[in-house]
């Protein structure tokens, strides 16, 4: 997706696709880590996906999960 919200085809034997569109409108949250998973946001997935690439461009990392899952549940295996 790139930064107008706009699905993009890569042709990648490594690509990950994103999400089909009818999920673009799932709540989740998006964290990120400072001694233990902090929620910043709730939003909207396809919202989640345009902060994900604002933070990568500032050299932060968030991550994005759905609303009834909570990182800080797991054990240390993230950290």
């Amino acid at each position: 997706m790139d930064s107008t919200g706009e699905a993009q085809i890569v042709d990648s034997s490594w690509y990950l696709p994103l999400p089909l569109k009818e999920y673009a409108m799932s709540r989740v949250t998006v964290y990120f880590y400072s001694n233990g998973w902090v929620p910043i946001k709730y939003c909207f997935l396809q919202k989640a996906i345009l902060l994900y690439h604002k933070a990568k461009l500032e050299g932060k990392e968030i991550l994005v999960f759905p609303t009834d899952l909570d990182p800080n549940n797991f054990s240390n295996s993230f950290n």
